[in-house]
């Protein structure tokens, strides 16, 4: 291993050599995007928005008729101060190449491709954003094989954009203020990367890595994968729990609320919080995804890519092998998960989040929450929307008795419903909430939400179809024709009426899975269903705050604190996922939240985590997901490095060292509730 680290050494020191070379443009290259204002002075460009919606920002155009070549540097990279004195700032950075056209301007002839970086700043704070540049001429690969990193054709960069991507704030002055001063390219090209045609295949090695790169945790005999596992467990060994938690991971110097021997949520000091069973206020920080191992490489067709001679199955659980190795046998499960635990309470997390293992669960050695299911079967859909039709007798009769139905098929659910350890219940995942009128309207006739929807309009206008024609602005013959359109009115009466409609919806949605969980375990917690971000309609938050002890939303970005706190109908919300992922350790993909390297991952992670603590609103985060994703992708082509640990399960330090600090500060640091740099 000490080869890894003296070559990330003498790379450090490439980068550190090469002269940086600063950026300058004139005022006419500076593009105010939606709203946004753009001023340019000796200190730098000063950026100011009152709206995150997604055009919203800067653009730096090159001049007239040209492109930026960035191809002679490793990175492009920024300073960004946040000007705020109050809240967080959230930003990012895109580049792009190549065009929508058919002919495309790129030498290699790309469609359009853009890659991004981003970064969270507390109140005051200067950082560098810094963008890992993946040229075309260097990355693309062999044809046959799969292309690294996205590349871009960095002789013919389009223009250099700052916005906040994945809006979701509400509009409110200066919510974006800040400072961009030395815009630069850092760095050489790493010339070294490229590899011949001839030479490329196979790309993958028995471990599942990238054979191509080098980087400071990478296996290169079973012997490695023994000795990392014994030097991490004498680490374990000397590494106590967080003084500040009790056995559940809550406050155990804070507080003292009721203890009721069962989580339970509660306002204190005007912030929401987890209460534990010993009525200790608890926080939850989580990881998803806690297994031994997930999403075995597909090598169907592809067996020159490995080292390794396909199974007949043409799957690669290289995790599951490398693991084998690892605790020398091939049922190692229940090792693993002690030993997990161990991790866990050193790493300062206190929460299995979603997806995580039965076998691990029923350990009972940490809290826990359950999924009970998503897009349950055997109820019927609403056509071709991720959703339930509500209205079919499926819905009530399956999702009013999930968890009793659950608990009867797994062991580790029956023991949830009595154990002390288990927090609550999710149920669904990323649901389309926004796409439910437009399955109802398109649906049959004989579909019951439109059955449903039809016996309400006619009760409406007194099953008159002619005084519905004229709130609508539409000319159906009868009400049969109603049925079987499937188009979707534009009038202002329709909205209105559909918007009934989805009330009425989305209210038994939440109603009936809260019944399915409370009428057998009426001391659990329902967590909701897991949104897709933080916009979601007015009446969906409040159906959901109505029903749900915890409202759940997974969210892409790099802080939460400037959430709409009115939105969340003063309901306790948690983060079910979010992540950070980088390009420096051979992966083909960073994340959904790219960031320049393995220490600004952990950064990030801590500054998001602040954002959620100093929010009254937010009780937990859980980090999406123990592990980073194989190589060439899972089952729906994600491949994101992202995790706690890599592929043979070794951790990155950067990620455990901030998730420790976290972990033990934060109970203190929400008390305070200010935004500041250090949680120590």
């Amino acid at each position: 291993m000490k080869l890894n680290f003296l070559m990330c050494i003498i790379l450090s020191a490439t980068l550190a050599g090469a002269a940086d070379t600063v950026l300058n443009f004139a005022p006419e290259q500076l593009e105010a995007r939606y709203h946004a204002k753009v001023t340019d002075d000796a200190e730098g460009i000063h950026l100011v928005t009152d709206t995150p919606e997604w055009d919203s920002g800067l653009r730096i155009n090159p001049p007239a008729g040209e492109k930026f070549d960035f191809s002679k540097a490793r990175y492009l990279a920024v300073d960004v101060e946040n000007l705020s004195k109050d809240r967080q700032l959230r930003l990012t950075m895109h580049i792009s190449s190549g065009s929508r056209e058919k002919n495309s301007s790129s030498h290699v002839d790309l469609p359009l491709r853009e890659i991004n970086t981003g970064i969270g700043l507390n109140p005051g704070e200067k950082r560098t954003m810094r963008l890992y540049l993946p040229h075309a001429a260097l990355f693309t690969a062999p044809e046959d094989g799969k292309n690294f990193r996205r590349p871009l054709d960095t002789t013919q960069i389009n223009s250099i954009e700052f916005k906040m991507q994945w809006p979701f704030e509400p509009g409110r002055k200066e919510l974006l203020n800040c400072r961009l001063s030395n815009i630069r390219l850092e760095g050489e090209p790493e010339f070294d990367r490229k590899v011949d045609a001839e030479n490329y295949f196979p790309f993958i090695d028995v471990y599942g890595q990238y054979k191509h790169s080098e980087w400071p945790e990478k296996i290169h005999s079973d012997s490695d994968l023994t000795e990392e596992h014994a030097r991490e467990l004498a680490e374990l060994d000397n590494t106590p729990d967080p003084a500040t938690w009790d056995e559940f991971g809550g406050w155990a110097n804070g507080p003292q609320l009721k203890a009721t021997g069962s989580f339970r949520v509660a306002k204190y000091d005007d912030k929401w919080y987890f209460v534990d069973p010993a009525g200790h206020l608890f926080w939850s920080f989580g990881i998803d995804v806690l297994r031994t191992h997930t999403d075995a490489t597909n090598g169907r067709n592809h067996q020159h890519w490995f080292d390794t001679k396909l199974p007949d199955d043409g799957m690669l659980p290289f995790t599951h092998w490398n693991l084998q190795k690892k605790y020398g046998k091939e049922d190692y499960a229940e090792d693993f998960y002690n030993v997990l635990n161990r991790r866990l309470r050193a790493w300062g997390i206190n929460t299995i989040g979603n997806w995580g293992d039965g076998q691990h669960i029923i350990m009972s050695k940490m809290p826990y929450t359950i999924s009970l299911g998503e897009m349950i079967k055997g109820i019927r859909k609403l056509g071709n929307v991720k959703f339930y039709d509500v209205f079919d007798p499926s819905f009530e009769e399956k999702m009013g008795n999930i968890l009793r139905d659950r608990a009867a098929e797994e062991v580790h659910v029956a023991k949830s419903i009595g154990d002390p350890m288990c927090i609550g219940y999710f149920i669904d995942n990323e649901l389309q909430f926004g796409n439910i009128t437009q399955g109802v309207m398109k649906a049959k006739a004989d579909q019951p939400a439109k059955v449903e929807f039809i016996k309400d309009l006619k009760a409406k206008y007194g099953d008159d179809i002619a005084r519905l024609n004229k709130a609508w602005e539409t000319s159906y013959a009868d009400w049969n024709k109603l049925a079987e359109s499937t188009d979707i009115p534009k009038s202002k009466g329709f909205r209105e009426d559909s918007g009934d409609f989805y009330r009425k919806f989305v209210n038994r949605y939440f109603e009936i899975c809260r019944k399915g969980i409370k009428n057998v375990a009426p001391h659990r917690l329902y967590l909701g269903c897991r949104f897709v971000g933080f916009r979601q309609a007015g009446v969906t938050w409040e159906a959901a705050a109505k029903y749900c002890d915890v409202v759940t939303v997974n969210t892409y970005s790099n802080s939460v604190y400037n959430t709409n706190r009115g939105d969340f109908r003063d309901r306790p919300i948690m983060v079910g996922e979010f992540h950070y992922g980088t390009y420096d350790r051979g992966m083909f993909s960073a994340s959904l939240c790219p960031v320049g390297d393995q220490h600004e991952r952990g950064v990030s992670m801590t500054r998001f985590v602040q954002g959620a603590l100093a929010h009254p609103n937010f009780v937990g985060v859980h980090y999406f997901q123990l592990r980073d994703q194989p190589l060439t992708g899972r089952y729906d082509g994600e491949g994101y490095q992202i995790g706690f640990v890599d592929v043979a399960d070794t951790p990155y330090p950067e990620m455990t060292k901030a998730a420790r600090e976290i972990g033990e500060n934060m109970y203190d640091y929400r008390s305070n509730g200010k935004l500041v740099n250090e949680m120590k």
